[in-house]
C-alpha cells in the first residue's frame, strides 16, 4: 500500500489528482485518528460465536425495540443498516466520503491527539463494485447486506441531512466463513492494491484545522444540527485561542 505524507491542503489535493485516472470510476476517502485496521466497527468485537449473527439479531432487535421511532423506510434490511449506522449501532458498514477535505476534517478534527499521527485513506474502484441503493430493485444477493461475497461500497440515498453534508458513501464488508471475521482492506488481496495511505504528522494538525475552518469544513457545517454547533463553538473558542 502506497504511503504519502500530507504536508498542505494543496499538496493532498495535487497528489489526489496526480492519482487519478480513467481507469478507476470512484474515489472515496476515510479519515482515521489512529493507525488501525480498515474494518467496521462490529469486526472490532471478538466472541466464541458467529459476530455476524450477532449482528442480525441486534438488527433485528432494533427494529423490535425501536418500532415507534423508526420511519416506515427501515422495512427494508438496507435502509434499517443505514440507518443503525448513522445513531451509532455496530455495523459492516465502514464510512466513507467522497469529498477528501471531509476526511482530513475527520482525521484531525480531535486536536488534543496531538501526539500521533492521523491518516486519510483513498480508495479507488470501479462500477461492477458499487451498490447504488436508489436502483436495487429486489431478487439478487445484492437486496442482503448478508449475502455479498466481496467487499461492496455503498452509495447511499441523500435521505438525511449529515449524508448530505459528509458527502457519504460505505464499504460494505463481507464475513468470511474462513477466517471467521471481516478482513481489513489492507490485507485484501483484491482490495488493497487500490488503497493509498495518506500520513499527517502531530504538529500540522492544528493549522490543517485552521485551514479547513476557512475552506468551510468544520462541526458546524458537516454536522447540520445542534450537537455540531456546540462542536464547532468548542473548538473557536477553546481549542483554537488555545493555540
Amino acid at each position: 500500500m502506497q504511503s504519502i505524507e500530507i504536508k498542505s491542503i494543496d499538496q493532498f489535493i495535487r497528489d489526489i489528482v496526480g492519482l487519478k485516472n480513467d481507469e478507476f470510476d470512484f474515489f472515496i476517502f476515510r479519515g482515521q485518528r489512529i493507525n488501525a485496521p480498515l474494518v467496521p466497527s462490529i469486526a472490532r468485537y471478538h466472541h466464541g460465536q458467529d459476530i455476524k449473527s450477532i449482528e442480525k439479531r441486534m438488527l433485528l432487535d432494533l427494529k423490535r425495540r425501536g418500532k415507534l421511532l423508526l420511519p416506515d423506510s427501515v422495512a427494508e434490511e438496507w435502509e434499517l443498516l443505514i440507518l443503525a449506522q448513522h445513531y451509532g449501532l455496530k455495523t459492516r458498514l465502514l464510512d466513507w466520503s467522497s469529498n477528501p477535505l471531509v476526511a482530513l476534517y475527520f482525521a484531525i478534527r480531535d486536536i488534543d491527539d496531538s501526539e500521533t499521527h492521523s491518516f486519510v485513506y483513498l480508495f479507488r474502484g470501479y462500477n461492477d463494485q458499487v451498490i447504488d441503493k436508489d436502483e436495487l430493485t429486489g431478487g439478487t444477493p445484492l437486496d442482503s447486506p448478508f449475502e455479498i461475497q466481496e467487499l461492496k461500497v455503498l452509495r447511499p440515498s441523500l435521505n438525511n441531512e449529515r449524508i448530505i453534508a459528509q458527502s457519504g458513501w460505505f464499504t460494505v464488508h463481507p464475513y468470511s466463513e474462513e477466517k471467521c471475521g471481516f478482513v481489513p482492506m489492507q490485507f485484501d488481496e483484491d482490495v488493497k492494491v487500490n488503497v493509498t495511505e495518506f500520513t499527517i504528522a502531530p504538529t500540522l494538525k492544528r493549522e490543517l484545522m485552521d485551514h479547513l475552518d476557512m475552506l468551510g469544513f468544520n462541526a458546524q457545517t458537516l454536522f447540520p444540527e445542534l450537537a455540531g454547533l456546540c462542536h464547532y463553538l468548542n473548538w473557536e473558542y477553546l481549542y483554537q485561542a488555545a493555540g
